[in-house]
């Protein structure tokens, strides 16, 4: 009876000291007090329709050209001046936009619940034309000018023909029995496709017939349950000097050479936001908020912030000498690229921001989930 009890009261030890460890670490770091070495200021803001409302939409702004261009989900398309925030038009498209929003060549594209892609004159926002997908299309989809390349959540990819719309090729991945609900936008090039996956893999493929050029692998899944081998890569992959960075859910962070698909190098990370490059760094938002700044030659950690532990930030942007993140609580924070210490914190115009921040000469642009656009650069005390 004896061992019986002892055996019974260690449990009830090792089950209150896991749940003390769990609450640890669910715990939300507090703001920490800091000397202010720069300020933001605000250049412009504007309106961009109803907002994502209650939808997990993460309706990603796009510049091109100097002109900055947005949604809603109910399929108001806005073109801004990114100078002067002086609206170039509105298009009342009524479709019901869910991945938002891609420019280039003359022309912006958007994705819709019910799997369309939808293109417009980026001059004055005219509709070109439309070409259905299998599924919904979660992230912006993408261009060279050539072809116009879509990612559906069904782990599909379709490319049309940019002036005309009809489908040139398309490809079917594996989908996993559980993953988060996002996916990346394809990342593209005059000559090659290379889109990422949610059982974490990235594949390259021909821009002329959709034809594979290689695969690789940013994170295995692993673990008995469907729960614990997602593996999701739901950010972009960033592209820089001929190198590809991407990071996966539960798995890593990595680096490729794009033209072949080679591993240079791979760190243990979670996450599953947006990646920033800059200055020979790689910015990363872990899935607790860490903020991690990487070599980007090698992989080696060159700082890491974990003072906005568990405050749920968003994806990194990097914007001159500083990077910055928002969190749960709407605060921005500006933290130095050169050791990750805060320089600055403020609440931006508009209520929540769940969509990627964008970097654009120096300068910020916000997007909140009630479809207020701003414009901010950071200025000298």
């Amino acid at each position: 009876m004896r061992v019986v009890l002892l055996l019974l009261f260690a449990v009830f030890i090792s089950s209150c000291s896991s749940n003390k460890e769990k609450d640890e670490e669910s715990k939300v770091a507090k703001l920490v007090k800091f000397d202010k070495t720069v300020k933001m200021k605000r250049l412009w803001s504007a309106g961009t329709g109803s907002g994502k409302g209650r939808k997990y939409l993460r309706l990603v702004p796009s510049i091109d050209k100097g002109v900055i261009y947005t949604s809603d989900p109910k399929g108001q398309v806005f073109a801004f001046d990114v100078e002067t925030g002086k609206r170039q038009w509105k298009s009342k498209t009524k479709y019901k936009v869910s991945g938002a929003i891609g420019a280039g060549f003359n022309r912006v594209f958007f994705g819709t619940i019910d799997g369309r892609v939808v293109t417009l004159d980026a001059a004055n926002g005219e509709k070109l034309w439309e070409a259905k997908t299998s599924s919904e299309i979660l992230a912006p989809p993408a261009t060279n000018g050539s072809i116009v390349v879509a990612q559906t959540i069904d782990a599909r990819v379709f490319a049309f023909d940019a002036k005309t719309g009809e489908q040139v090729w398309s490809y079917d991945h594996l989908a996993p029995v559980l993953s988060l609900r996002g996916t990346s936008s394809p990342v593209i090039t005059a000559t090659q496709v290379i889109c990422a996956f949610d059982n974490g893999q990235i594949v390259s493929f021909s821009a002329v017939d959709g034809s594979r050029t290689w695969e690789a692998r940013v994170s295995q899944p692993k673990g008995k349950t469907d729960l614990e081998r997602i593996v999701d890569v739901d950010g972009t992959p960033k592209e820089s000097s001929g190198i590809i960075f991407a990071g996966s859910y539960q798995g890593n962070l990595i680096a490729l050479t794009r033209a072949q698909g080679k591993p240079i190098w791979r760190k243990a990370l979670s996450t599953y936001q947006n990646l920033s490059v800059a200055n020979g760094k790689v910015f990363v938002s872990t899935d607790r908020s860490r903020v991690i700044a990487f070599n980007s030659a090698n992989g080696d950690v060159l700082w890491q912030n974990e003072q906005l532990l568990n405050r749920q930030i968003n994806a990194p942007a990097a914007v001159g000498d500083y990077v910055v993140v928002v969190d749960e609580e709407d605060y921005l924070h500006v933290l130095s690229q050169d050791d990750g210490s805060f320089a600055y914190r403020f609440k931006p115009k508009g209520d929540g921001f769940h969509s990627p921040m964008l970097s654009y000469k120096d300068k910020l642009y916000l997007l909140s989930d009630d479809g207020k656009l701003s414009s901010y650069e950071i200025a000298p005390l």
